[in-house]
C-alpha cells in the first residue's frame, strides 16, 4: 500500500494557522494527519491534539515532532478513518487532501462521522480535490471516485455555518519533478 504525505518540513496550511489564532479550539482532531504539520498551530497549553492516519510512518513522524509538545496532551493514532471511533468531541475537525481518496459512499460516511464528532458550535476544516479538473492520469488509481464538483460538500454540511468557503484550481510541482492541475474544495463551517 503506498501513502502520500507532504513532508515533514512542510509548514502548516495557512487557513490552519488562521483558525487557530481567531478561534483558539481546546480539543483538536486532525484526520489524516501525516506527520502532523497542521497539529503545529495548536500546540499550546490548554489543547488536546489528537491525529489519526493510517500511514504508520506518518504516525511516528508526527509522534516524534509532538515528543516535546506545549500541549496538555497529544495522542497520534495508526488507523484508518472509516473505523476510528474517538472517545469524546472536538471542537475542531480538521481533515486536509484525504477525501478524495475514499469512494463516494465511504465520503458520505465521513462527512456523516466529522458531523458527529464536533461539538456544538465546533468547526469542521475540510480540504479536498473534485474532478472539475479531470484528475491527473497518475492520481487516477488513487482517486477513482472524486466528487464531480463543489456541491457533494457543500450539501453535506448544508446546516453548519459555513464561515469560508471557496473552490478553485491550482498547479503544484512535486519534489521529482512532475506537475499537476487540481480543482480544489476549501471549507470551514461551524455547527449551529
Amino acid at each position: 500500500m503506498s501513502f502520500w504525505n507532504p513532508t515533514a518540513a512542510e509548514p502548516p496550511s495557512e487557513d490552519v494557522v488562521d483558525v487557530a489564532n481567531r478561534y483558539s479550539p481546546r480539543h483538536v482532531l486532525d484526520v489524516g494527519c501525516g506527520t502532523g504539520r497542521n497539529l503545529v498551530p495548536f500546540d499550546r497549553p490548554g489543547t488536546q491534539l489528537v491525529g489519526v492516519d493510517r500511514d504508520p510512518e506518518a504516525v511516528d513522524a508526527a509522534t516524534s515532532r509532538f515528543a516535546r509538545s506545549s500541549a496538555d496532551s497529544v495522542q497520534m493514532h495508526c488507523v484508518d478513518l472509516r473505523t476510528f471511533v474517538p472517545d469524546h468531541e472536538f471542537d475542531l475537525v480538521l481533515c486536509y487532501g484525504v477525501l478524495h481518496f475514499l469512494s463516494r459512499d465511504d465520503r458520505g460516511n465521513a462527512y456523516q462521522r466529522f458531523r458527529s464528532w464536533v461539538t456544538e458550535e465546533g468547526l469542521v476544516s475540510v480540504v479536498m480535490f473534485n474532478s472539475l479538473v479531470p484528475i491527473p492520469e497518475d492520481l487516477r488509481d488513487l482517486m477513482p471516485d472524486p466528487a464531480t464538483d463543489s456541491s457533494e460538500l457543500l450539501e453535506a454540511f448544508a446546516d453548519f455555518r459555513i464561515i469560508n468557503y471557496s473552490s478553485y484550481v491550482y498547479c503544484d510541482e512535486h519534489e521529482n519533478g512532475i506537475r499537476h492541475t487540481h480543482s480544489i474544495d476549501r471549507l470551514l463551517a461551524q455547527r449551529v
